[in-house]
């Protein structure tokens, strides 16, 4: 019997409880053993299904030998990261969902866990519900990355469809994605795109090899500055306006940007719309690959931590994870087409930085799109 604890009972680990519970004979001949849920951890006293141990503190679960893996659910780089420590210190697999702590301690985290006989997955911490980095790393293996890019980051994308869809100002999108929940209650993660680059650090270092810390090297902006009218002139060009994540490798690295973008309505990450994310894999061998689905939820969340859970049971060495060799990050500035409302209209700007742009545009001018073909 493999023994599971949950660290952090709330949205995403409540969903992941309910999983292992709902579907434990199903996750059970999966893995090729009995999946049991023991414990939780938590500081409330929170509503468990039957059989499972509330405890407050991970000493009561690394001392019980039949747990051999943690999910950490807790979020940020505080005590979610001293547990995740003690876990795999203690030769236990940790499965999490915290993007923060993955792009702040990755590059810590992953050969202590290898050093202990141990394996640290978070396919949950990129796309929520959609399997990406599993793809990448195992079934990509044959055909080296050369670009990434996506919509990752659901709060942002509904904002941006409800504006063009509701024809809703950015204040008004805003509210109602805060009454639906979507918004943290500090949302500047999502609406600056802190959220974005976090992901993108982590897709990086599956596509390229890179250094997870990359994450503070990535410049990024979110959508605070889009307006009605940018989303409006580019419904009437045949386009959308999109929070892109975009990396690729370069001949010393890999280099990389989030921001707003100015895509076609026929471009393939178009589709996303509402809450939805989508994520391109562009690989020598096999071309365009594209991941759609759920990027945030309890279930579609806790599916992702579920599935890694498995295979963390069934194959104790990590083995796609290392395949990508290691890309430094490349400084040198992006250099691109960008656009920006000046007047009644777009003006279009090629072969810049995106500092070239903004001073070519001026200051009366609307939010700088960069353009995607």
């Amino acid at each position: 019997m493999i023994g599971i604890a949950i660290l952090g009972y709330g949205v995403v680990g409540a969903g992941v409880g309910q999983l292992l519970t709902e579907q434990a004979g199903r996750l059970s001949r999966a893995a090729g053993e009995e999946i049991r849920l023991k414990y939780v951890a938590d500081i409330r006293d929170v509503q468990l299904p039957a059989g499972v141990k509330l405890v407050r503190e991970l000493d009561e679960v690394l001392g019980d030998e039949s747990v051999r893996v943690v999910v950490e659910t807790i979020g940020g780089k505080g005590i979610a990261y001293q547990y995740t420590r003690r876990a795999l210190e203690a030769g236990r697999h940790v499965v999490s969902s915290n993007k923060e702590l993955v792009a702040t301690h990755g590059d810590e985290l992953l050969p202590l866990a290898r050093q202990h006989g141990a394996r640290y997955l978070y396919e949950a911490a990129v796309g929520g519900g959609i399997p990406v980095l599993f793809p990448i790393y195992e079934l990509l293996c044959a055909s080296p990355i050369t670009r990434v890019m996506g919509i990752v980051n659901g709060t942002t994308n509904y904002i941006l469809t409800r504006m063009k869809e509701a024809n809703a100002s950015f204040p008004a999108a805003l509210g109602e994605a805060r009454e639906l929940g979507y918004l943290e209650s500090d949302p500047s993660a999502d609406l600056d795109g802190w959220d974005a680059r976090r992901k993108l650090a982590i897709l990086a270092h599956a596509c390229f090899g890179a250094n997870l810390a990359d994450d503070a090297k990535i410049p990024f902006e979110g959508i605070s500055q889009i307006a009605w009218e940018d989303v409006r002139l580019a419904e009437q060009m045949g386009a959308q306006v999109k929070l892109i994540a975009h990396g690729q490798r370069t001949p010393s690295g890999w280099t990389g940007w989030v921001g707003p973008a100015l895509l076609p309505n026929a471009h393939p990450l178009c589709v996303a719309r509402d809450v939805f994310n989508a994520v391109c894999v562009t690989g020598e061998a096999v071309g365009d690959v594209m991941f759609y689905g759920r990027g945030a939820g309890s279930l579609p969340t806790a599916s992702a931590v579920v599935g890694d859970i498995v295979q963390a049971v069934k194959r104790s060495e990590p083995v796609g994870e290392l395949v990508a060799e290691r890309a430094a990050f490349d400084a040198a500035p992006c250099v691109g087409s960008f656009c920006a409302r000046v007047g009644d209209g777009f003006v279009r700007l090629d072969g810049a930085t995106r500092a070239e742009a903004a001073a070519h545009f001026g200051q009366d001018a609307g939010a700088i799109l960069r353009v995607l073909e």
